[in-house]
């Protein structure tokens, strides 16, 4: 049961990307410039930097894998994203997030994706540990 919940983890962490990294970008501008990519990459590690932690070379993998993974989503692809989302289901059930999810943590490599995983469990454990405290 460990094993299915921190592989449920892990993929709800991949397929959240998309989202997270539309969110995070409000650093500058992408539309106005003239490296699109390299903008979302910086408003990427600005951000990702801010939770101090990840390495420099941790943030800027992380950033580079995921807006790379962002931009090979399509539109059609972005829409059943939110219509699974909106229909309270989780996106990783879709079958290209699954595909996306392994090209994802192929291009973070084992130690960044371990490293990934276990600030999720972090974050979700002190999320259900405040929930209980309210």
């Amino acid at each position: 049961m460990k094993f299915l919940n921190s592989k449920l983890i892990v993929s709800t962490l991949f397929s959240a990307l998309a989202f997270t990294a539309t969110m995070s970008h409000a650093a500058q501008d992408p539309s106005k410039s003239t490296n699109v990519r390299a903008t979302l990459i910086s408003n990427c590690k600005e951000s990702a930097g801010k939770g101090g932690k990840l390495t420099a070379a941790e943030t800027n993998k992380f950033c580079t894998c995921q807006v790379d993974a962002e931009g090979r989503l399509t539109k059609a692809q972005e829409w059943q994203i939110i219509s699974t989302v909106n229909q309270k289901k989780s996106p990783s059930s879709l079958p290209f997030i699954q595909q996306q999810n392994k090209a994802v943590q192929a291009c973070f490599g084992p130690q960044l994706t371990a490293k990934l995983k276990s600030l999720s469990e972090e974050a979700m454990k002190n999320a259900q540990q405040a929930e209980q405290k309210k």
